[in-house]
């Protein structure tokens, strides 16, 4: 059993695209350093932390690519999409660690970064996201991110089955297009009626705090990267010609992502709450994050042909880190201080960037890994 989980932990079939491994492993470590910034940090982590929140962004460009295509697949194959499996599947990946991780914070409140929670009812039902108060409700906040994504689980299936019976498959693309402009101009609206009635051009707490309850942390304004996730699985599944195109062209899609970051970086490096970085840095974002994953998929692409192990570990343990790098920086903090480690030193982050993942591996051993054989058994049954 250890070598099979040892096996599958480090990708020895090959079953994973290399590329989308290093994206993931990006995304996880941009998300830790930007909450590593709840602590002294030395003068690197607090410059990457800044941009560290848009490790959320890729995770959602990533979720709406390996979903979408996944569907995709079924309904080129079927004509259809089922239903049961789908939402079955996707409930032993995600559940068990998430409700594990949701017990101890419960159970073991002295594990709390902070001392405010959100109510066990809205992580119960994957609503925490809506109406979350970060001054009063800042204990695992991060969840709201996999709210979303639990959102986009329940609603991209149907939304899909919907576009094919209807008879508009071949205009899904503009559909998902629609729903990605739907999102902008929400997100539009919400800050002319919350942020611009008090707005002073300042990053004041209640400001910040005010601007994540109704315009960072709400499902309708943050459509931007599932879409642009979905809409490269629909090229990668509809577009032939654009695939052929794109499998030469790898190294420079990456090249035009890393231009379209750095555009989004000094659009919202200052004051991010402002209203044109709102409407248009996430969009920005997206793209950009859409871009480098669209080159990651191509075999000529550097982050395609390039396998690293650690990569592939860290990206197959993001999950977890996601889930209890708060808590475990929490409960780190005084024996480090105890042990004499300097409080803004690399070592201290790396420590705890260490036992993060370390923590990500025991959730990922003890509970992920044995749903995970149940969802593979599962699998060979219905098949």
């Amino acid at each position: 059993m250890l070598k099979a989980y040892w096996n599958q932990l480090t990708d020895v079939d090959r079953k994973h695209l290399a590329g989308l491994d290093h994206l993931r492993a990006l995304a996880i470590i941009l998300v830790f350093l930007c909450h590593y910034r709840a602590y002294d940090r030395p003068a690197w982590v607090n410059e990457i932390g800044l941009f560290g929140w848009t490790g959320v962004d890729l995770f959602f460009v990533l979720s709406g690519y390996l979903i979408g295509n996944q569907l995709m697949q079924q309904v080129k194959a079927r004509q259809s999409i089922g239903f049961s499996e789908f939402y079955l599947h996707r409930a032993l990946r995600i559940f068990p660690a998430y409700f594990a991780v949701v017990f101890l914070y419960f159970v073991f409140p002295f594990i709390r970064e902070r001392e405010g929670i959100a109510p066990l009812w809205q992580f119960l039902t994957f609503t925490q996201n809506f109406g979350l108060d970060f001054g009063n409700e800042a204990t695992f906040s991060h969840a709201w991110s996999l709210c979303i994504e639990e959102q986009f689980y329940l609603l991209l299936p149907i939304s899909l089955w919907l576009v094919v019976r209807s008879g508009t498959s071949k205009r899904g693309i503009w559909i998902f297009f629609g729903i990605f402009i739907f999102g902008l101009l929400m997100r539009g609206v919400n800050w002319m009626y919350f942020m611009k009635p008090f707005y002073d051009g300042g990053l004041t707490d209640n400001q910040f705090i005010t601007y994540n309850k109704w315009i960072y942390y709400p499902t309708y304004n943050r459509l931007d990267g599932l879409m642009v996730g979905v809409a490269i699985a629909a090229i990668m599944n509809y577009r032939p010609r654009w695939r052929t195109w794109q499998a030469t062209r790898g190294n420079q899609l990456l090249l035009v992502g890393l231009i379209l970051l750095a555009g989004s970086y000094f659009l919202m490096r200052g004051d991010r709450l402002a209203f044109w970085p709102t409407l248009l840095g996430y969009p920005l974002l997206s793209l950009a994050y859409g871009m480098m994953v669209f080159a990651a998929l191509s075999p000529s692409c550097i982050l395609h042909r390039v396998r690293w192990k650690v990569s592939t570990i860290v990206a197959a343990l993001s999950y977890g880190t996601y889930l209890c790098h708060k808590f475990l920086n929490h409960l780190l903090q005084g024996p480090l201080d105890a042990w004499g480690v300097a409080e803004a030193g690399s070592l201290r982050v790396l420590i705890c960037l260490a036992v993060s993942v370390l923590g990500a591996w025991l959730l990922n051993f003890l509970v992920e890994y044995p749903f995970m054989r149940l969802r593979l058994r599962l699998k060979k049954t219905q098949s």
